[in-house]
């Protein structure tokens, strides 16, 4: 499917090109790089990137769209790396209700479940830098009242996977012998969802429901497949005595598991959600969940949604706005216990508040305290911001106090601004701190920005910007025995557009 795929979007595009109206754009970009981290400075990773991108409507309701870019870098024993590849493309077709798509290196698999997400499009779009996959998504409305959404892709990838312990036990994932040596295996999996809903009562109900199926290979049982209904009713809209507390919107979502690879049938996961509840200043906000040990599938799901598997339990919020102040407050808890405990399966709890005060002169302030517990102790936390701007700065200062008198307790005392120096200046600078009660670190990052020239943009940075993206809340910095440090390296970016 790949090669077919690719042909047609390249001719379609081509066609555009030579028949239809079309557009042309793209920039160039020069990168260069000052880098300290030894005892001496020194050049290193100069590299040249450039971007085309052609958009055309080929036929009537027909869009065409590809998207290639050329690299050059010196970075491999100082020779020069020469890349050219095609970045995305895609053939888009309108109807009056229905839009395809064919395409490659872009990510087309949103479905919008309400509760479960048993399939996450980062999982099937083959991200790395960037989504690689390539397949087909339709999308239809207004037929019979129904709206739905199905996709089909496809990827070779090796098989990475095959080694890891924590996989489910008997999961396809592990099969091939020729994986565990890690030579030369590559696996083609097939992804297949999809989605449909409709409405009733004057949209106070929706029904709905979601599959989707990954194929590892050809064995009759090499297949993560999962489904699940759901129902979402407008309580408030449907009965009298319970408009006076808001919309009180009931979702509820229930799926199985079905791949080829379980054995025991009884894989079920479901979530009920109460929404859409407000009194007054007072809005609520509660759900209660419970999955079985194989609900979620790691060939669907992200991990963070397929540790859930084995759990059940619930989660509540409150939010109560001060009447006639700009003060929010907002208290929460969730509470989840395994099925059968386990050295890895154990409760965990987590409570917490917050309050956010909007000030004059545009400053704003939060104080947020929380609690979490689990099966290695409890791990209090303290945060707080304050942050204010106006035409010319936007200033941000955050004091964080992770895992509270324990002996893991760190402080981090977190700065950005973000400034217009001049109509072509900007500035940007982002320093984060923390205090261990053995060490101390820091982090800094810096931008200057010039916007002078036209259709241009200049660049000159200083630091890592990935090691305090969240400044405070960055936990791979502000955590006990990180190693973590400033790293000394410049970086100068160019970019012409065209």
């Amino acid at each position: 499917m790949k090669r077919i795929a690719l042909l047609l979007l390249v001719l379609a595009a081509w066609q555009g090109i030579c028949l239809g109206a079309t557009t042309l754009e793209g920039y160039s970009e020069f990168f260069g790089e000052l880098n300290g981290e030894s005892r001496q400075w020194r050049f290193g990773n100069p590299q040249f990137l450039g971007e085309l991108r052609v958009k055309s409507t080929p036929w009537l309701n027909t869009e065409a769209f590809l998207k290639m870019q050329g690299l050059s870098n010196k970075w491999d024993n100082e020779r020069w790396e020469n890349f050219f590849f095609m970045k995305e493309a895609h053939l888009k077709y309108r109807g009056q209700r229905i839009e395809t798509y064919l395409f490659s290196g872009q990510d087309r698999f949103w479905l919008n479940e309400p509760l479960l997400n048993i399939v996450s499009n980062d999982i099937v779009k083959d991200d790395d830098y960037g989504p690689k996959a390539q397949g087909v998504r339709v999308d239809f409305w207004d037929t019979y009242g129904i709206t739905g959404t199905a996709f089909y892709s496809d990827k070779a990838t090796p098989y990475w996977a095959a080694s890891d312990t924590t996989l489910p036990t008997g999961a396809p994932y592990a099969l091939p012998p020729e994986a565990a040596t890690g030579e030369n295996y590559v696996s083609t999996d097939d992804y297949r969802g999809g989605r449909v809903k409709r409405s009733f009562l004057d949209d106070r109900m929706l029904l709905g429901s979601t599959y989707a199926r990954k194929d590892y290979g050809s064995g009759p049982r090499e297949y993560d497949e999962v489904y699940a209904f759901d129902c979402e009713v407008a309580l408030g809209n449907m009965i009298r005595t319970l408009s006076s507390f808001g919309r009180v919107t009931v979702v509820a979502e229930g799926g199985q598991n079905i791949s080829g690879w379980l054995d025991d049938e009884d894989n079920y996961g479901w979530k009920v959600e109460l929404r859409d509840v407000k009194y007054g200043p007072l809005s609520f906000i509660g759900s209660y969940s419970d999955y079985d040990e194989n609900f979620y599938t790691l060939g669907l799901a992200r991990g963070d949604i397929w540790d859930d598997n084995d759990y059940h339990g619930h989660y509540l919020q409150m939010d109560f706005r001060v009447p006639l102040k700009e003060i929010n407050l907002k208290g929460w808890r969730y509470r989840y216990k395994p099925h059968t405990f386990t050295s890895n399966k154990q409760p965990f709890e987590e409570t917490g508040g917050e309050i956010y005060v909007r000030f004059q002169r545009g400053f704003t302030g939060i104080v947020e305290y929380k609690r979490h517990i689990n099966k290695d102790g409890t791990w209090p936390g303290l945060f707080m911001e304050i942050a204010g701007e106006n035409k010319l700065v936007r200033i941000r200062a955050q004091y964080r106090i992770r895992d509270l008198d324990t002996d893991y307790e760190v402080t981090a005392y977190g700065f950005d601004a973000n400034a217009n120096l001049t109509d072509n200046w900007k500035f940007y600078a982002r320093l984060l701190t923390v205090d261990e009660k053995t060490e101390s670190r820091e982090t800094v990052f810096a931008q200057v920005q010039y916007t002078g020239w036209s259709s241009s943009e200049f660049f000159l940075e200083f630091g890592d910007s990935g090691a305090s993206w969240d400044l405070a809340r960055s936990d791979s910095f502000v955590s006990h025995g990180s190693s973590a440090v400033t790293v000394r390296v410049f970086k100068a970016f160019m970019r012409l557009y065209y």
